[in-house]
């Protein structure tokens, strides 16, 4: 008889990758013998609001609904990932703060105060943080929302007056602004990591002139080898943050420098340009976490 896990999506989020993606989890997880049943975060949750509630031993997450998942964790299912490591990647600002304690090269970066208000653009302009940009990063640099995806939310910004618009747009979403790498313009590279393994890497590259190279923005990818310097780096990323499963992304110059690190990163695209089957090393791991001793199960 199969095993049963949860493959937890997002109710109110619909595309044909991830749509893709799901159908390969469940079918590799079939495979084998695990029966990994689709549920919503908005069922999930009302589940657990009830009683004697019937819960699997293990759940995949493919969203960043971060404290659905600590809640599934506290009623003793086993996450992956984890809800403290997608929250540590999904906000840009603790990723930087994790890495930067590991000791991984990743771009310098300041990180916006909290406000509590739209702040006018002579207050920004005053402000330590405005200061700090023009004086540790210089211009251009590179504004982020600090949650965002599939890079939405992230301009190159050439002065103070680009980067106060920025802010003022961002509010209240929180910002970072990051160091522009030239050589990296348009261009960087992603591993895709399942336990302490790389499964899959490419290259990606912008098109149109745009210093961004996320492929859902229209750019295109390559199949790529990482030297071993870049793997390790990889390894070294995951464990920082707690990911079993996740890319890291890194910019094109001579040695490691890490972009960013995705905890919920879609695998299509990957799939797709370098003909690996991703979902089975990502359903080899849900299987072996399956066949853990059972924790707590209310």
């Amino acid at each position: 008889m199969a095993k049963h896990a949860w493959l937890v999506t997002n109710r109110w989020l619909h595309w044909d990758k991830f749509e893709w993606q799901f159908t390969e989890l469940i079918r590799a997880a079939s495979a084998l013998g695990v029966d990994l049943q689709r549920i919503s975060t908005d069922e999930a949750l009302a589940q657990l609001a009830g009683r004697d509630v019937s819960l699997p031993r293990a759940a995949l997450i493919m969203d960043k609904d971060v404290a659905a998942v600590a809640q599934l964790e506290a009623a003793g299912v086993r996450a992956i990932n984890s809800a403290a490591a997608i929250a540590a990647c999904d906000n840009k600002a603790y990723t930087h703060a994790v890495l930067s304690a590991a000791g991984i090269a990743h771009p310098r970066t300041c990180t916006a105060p909290l406000v509590y208000r739209n702040l006018e653009p002579e207050e920004w302009a005053a402000s330590a943080f405005s200061g700090a940009v023009e004086e540790s990063l210089g211009y251009p640099a590179v504004a982020k929302r600090a949650v965002g995806s599939w890079g939405q939310g992230v301009e190159l910004v050439r002065d103070r007056a680009e980067l106060i618009a920025f802010l003022r747009a961002a509010y209240p979403a929180p910002v970072i602004v990051e160091e522009y790498i030239a050589a990296s313009h348009g261009r960087d590279a992603r591993i895709y990591m399942v336990g302490r393994e790389p499964v899959v890497a490419m290259r990606r590259y912008g098109t149109g002139g745009d210093f961004r190279a996320n492929i859902t923005g229209g750019g295109r990818a390559e199949p790529w080898t990482p030297p071993t310097e870049y793997v390790d780096t990889a390894r070294a990323a995951m464990d920082a943050l707690g990911l079993e499963v996740g890319s890291v992304d890194f910019l094109d110059v001579a040695t490691p420098l890490v972009g960013e690190v995705n905890s919920n990163a879609q695998f299509a695209s990957l799939t797709e340009v370098t003909g690996v089957d991703v979902a089975g090393h990502v359903a080899e791991l849900l299987a072996a976490v399956m066949a853990e001793p059972a924790t707590r199960i209310r």
